[in-house]
């Protein structure tokens, strides 16, 4: 059951992301990126986490308008796509514009997914301030980690900045890694080396997380 106060914001959420869909259309400004190049170096970075997809089952968490299928198709993917969101308006515009995906408007919070996926790729969930974008993540990450065969990728913006947007949020990526380690899988990449944007500093960070017949460890240096 979803936390009321959750609910609310996942609605507001879907609600403004449906005004972005209505007013852009099939565009990076749907999804709030400012360009298809900005757009799919994120992705890019996610895909480079793993670098055997071609015949796996995806899930696109917060796919928007499948954008991420569309690369993947690029690279030869023969696999199957399936893309989960919150938004009606982006839900649309994938269908529309993806013929061979599976696109799916859903809460997983309300609808647990009801089945499993080699690799889920998340880009740009979490970057909406919503009030309560730690406890949001760390659910997500705990629900889509238990259905996921061999990892997750996902990206957050980073405290390590000059500059903060209204109506963001920026995550430590040392909280960010210490509650992946200790939480979910022992097996845990961050890499916030890379440019979105040629020339300025990192701003964000992505994650890898893999599956492993290890237990997770607890960080005993605190």
């Amino acid at each position: 059951m979803t936390d009321i106060n959750l609910k609310q914001q996942l609605d507001l959420l879907s609600s403004h992301y449906n005004t972005l869909a209505d007013t852009y259309g099939y565009s990076p400004h749907a999804v709030q990126q400012s360009s298809y190049e900005t757009q799919e170096r994120r992705l890019q970075i996610l895909l480079e986490g793993f670098t055997d997809f071609k015949n796996k089952k995806i899930l696109d968490f917060g796919c928007g308008t499948g954008h991420l299928f569309r690369l993947l198709q690029q690279r030869g993917f023969a696999g199957e796509y399936v893309g989960y969101d919150i938004s009606a308006g982006l839900i649309n515009l994938a269908r529309e514009n993806n013929e061979d995906g599976r696109f799916e408007l859903r809460n997983i919070f309300e609808q647990p997914p009801e089945e499993k996926f080699d690799l889920v790729f998340i880009s740009g969930v979490f970057n909406n301030d919503i009030g309560q974008n730690e406890s949001f993540l760390q659910s997500v990450l705990k629900i889509l980690f238990a259905v996921t065969e061999e990892g997750i990728a996902f990206n957050c913006l980073s405290t390590f900045v000059d500059f903060k947007a209204d109506g963001l949020f920026y995550f430590n990526p040392c909280q960010v890694f210490e509650f992946c380690k200790e939480q979910l899988t022992p097996c845990v990449n961050l890499r916030h080396d890379y440019e979105i944007k040629p020339g300025v500093v990192p701003f964000e960070f992505s994650c890898y997380l893999r599956k492993s017949p290890h237990a997770v460890r607890k960080n005993n240096y605190d």
